[in-house]
């Protein structure tokens, strides 16, 4: 054993002498990325399911052995609970550009998307939102970047469906005070009356609130086919609440997408007839979307919320960009974005130069026997 060990010893100072190269293990390559959304407040719900599948993404990649460069890349995910406000939003977008961070997902709501892109285009960082606002990539940043169809497409949709599939010709129209809900009621309104349908109210409410009763009681003297709610889920589900302690047998129809059983349970028998939409491919499911929902239920104890596959995809394809670019770089990755194609859980994903999807799908659901039902998915953009 001393022999062996000498001689090892000398067949290591005679490498070193005459310079043989070892072969360097790879090192690790630590990737920040962030998550800024609302984890308080009255959009929690979506924004804890949105984290939930966030986190999914992020173990996935890290056990998927990507490299960047030749390392094997390490995501690391810093959260920013941004409670929907503007303000917090911008102090979470001001964190994430003083700490190196790679990409930027989760961003909710309109009002918080509009106000902290600015900052994270000056720094460079890619960033995500579900924001339904047009707005948030009409604003010239480049760095901006939506997996999801904008207010106008599925106002568009949801306006079409009422007329053509539920023959509704007479609506009242209810929208909070927010950048999403007045948005919102200006092109279902308009997509509406450009179908034939008449207005036959139109109220606004704080966002914030969840007494609609004195609206609801002029809703029924008018004698509305259907009530459109430009608002909250938490919002919609007490709304359809106080619809069916009313009485009134009007439709809801509703901007926020509120598919999966937290709004069953919410607004209980009110719930029935409720229509709402849902972003991506559903339907026909892959088998790809399939074993994530399985994966989020038996990981969670909860069905995935309306979202959560989008925030999935928000990583997923982040963390492509970055691959691709062979660098964290986010100015780099930001350019790798508006090149790349990726097949995720809500279909192709590919960015026209705005931000948006090319091919953006979604599907129109309704409440049948306390089901959700699926009745007709739409594809729409400028295509890949």
């Amino acid at each position: 054993m001393e022999k062996q060990g000498k001689r090892s010893m000398v067949l290591l100072a005679m490498a070193v002498l005459l310079g043989w190269q070892f072969p360097a293990a790879a090192a690790d390559k630590n990737v920040s990325i962030g998550f800024a959304g609302p984890l308080s407040g009255l959009s929690s719900a979506s924004g804890t399911s949105m984290l939930n599948a966030v986190k999914m993404a992020v173990d996935e990649i890290n056990g998927a052995e990507m490299r960047v460069g030749g390392d094997r890349m390490v995501l690391k995910l810093q959260v920013q609970d941004d409670k929907s406000n503007p303000r917090i939003a911008e102090i979470a977008a001001r964190y994430f550009a003083k700490n190196d961070t790679a990409g930027v997902v989760g961003i909710f709501n309109s009002a918080v998307a509009v106000s902290s892109s600015a900052i994270y285009q000056k720094a460079g960082i890619p960033h995500f939102a579900i924001s339904g606002t047009r707005r948030f990539t009409q604003q010239g940043h480049d760095s901006a970047f939506r997996i999801a169809a904008y207010d106008e497409q599925r106002a568009t949709v949801l306006a079409s469906y009422v007329v053509q599939e539920m023959h509704k010709t007479r609506i009242a129209i209810v929208h909070d005070d927010s950048v999403f809900g007045r948005d919102y009621k200006e092109k279902f309104e308009s997509a509406f009356t450009k179908l034939g349908g008449k207005i036959v109210s139109v109220n606004s409410v704080s966002a914030t609130t969840y007494d609609f009763n004195d609206i609801l009681k002029a809703i029924r003297v008018g004698k509305a086919d259907a009530i459109f709610f430009g608002g909250l889920a938490s919002q919609s589900a007490m709304l359809a609440q106080n619809m069916y302690r009313l009485g009134i047998e009007a439709s809801l129809v509703t901007a926020a997408s509120l598919v999966g059983p937290m709004y069953l349970q919410t607004a209980g028998p009110g719930a029935e007839g409720t229509v709402s939409i849902m972003p991506g491919a559903h339907q026909r499911k892959s088998k790809q979307l399939e074993a994530f929902e399985k994966n989020y239920q038996q990981r969670y104890n909860a069905a995935p919320g309306a979202y959560s596959a989008v925030a999935y995809d928000q990583v997923q394809v982040l963390a492509a960009a970055i691959v691709r670019a062979g660098s964290a770089n986010p100015r780099k990755v930001t350019a790798a974005l508006h090149a790349i194609k990726y097949n995720g859980l809500t279909g192709t994903i590919s960015f026209d130069a705005h931000g948006d999807l090319r091919d953006a799908s979604f599907s129109t659901y309704q409440v049948r026997n306390s089901v959700w039902t699926m009745y007709k998915q739409y594809h729409v953009g400028i295509g890949n």
